[in-house]
């Protein structure tokens, strides 16, 4: 009898040790999955970017619009006002869904970088007169990022 209870103890602590082996693989897969989705995101968004920045570059008209508005937004028409909120839907579209991927991430780094981009893009007029119109096509959290952004000292001196 007392082989058996040594067999059961013996046995018991093989499965618990085995057991919390195979916590530990969990926990080191699911540290890898953050990593493969980490990297998937930034090349998603830097594709993005690519992609916007692209096409861009390849029209003309867009590419002239896009400048006038940065250096002198309220000379534009309405009809040019409606283009340039076009393209900025898919822009802030894009950078918004680039901010949930950050976000989940919780990758301060990344958050610190489309911090300081955000905060230069909205001390321009084009696009606090774009977030006026259009901020309620966001999502709660986007739109807390980017009214924080508009509400801190380092917009409303610009």
């Amino acid at each position: 009898m007392s082989k058996l209870k040594s067999w059961d103890g013996w046995l018991g602590f093989v499965t618990n040790l085995s057991v919390f082996l195979g916590l530990l693989l969990v926990a080191y897969e699911i540290g890898q999955t953050r990593v493969q989705l980490e990297i998937s995101a930034s090349s998603d968004g830097t594709d993005n970017f690519v992609q916007a920045m692209e096409l861009l570059a390849q029209d003309e008209d867009l590419s002239l619009l896009i400048y006038t508005a940065e250096n002198s937004y309220h000379e534009l028409d309405d009809v040019q006002k409606w283009r340039l909120f076009k393209y900025l839907d898919g822009y802030m579209t894009m950078s918004e869904q680039d901010f949930g991927v950050y976000s989940a991430l919780g990758d301060d780094e990344i958050a610190t970088t489309f911090g300081v981009d955000w905060r230069e893009n909205m001390g321009r007029p084009m696009y606090q007169d774009y977030w006026k119109h259009r901020k309620q096509r966001y999502n709660k959290s986007f739109r807390k990022f980017i009214d924080g952004i508009l509400n801190s000292d380092n917009t409303s001196s610009s």
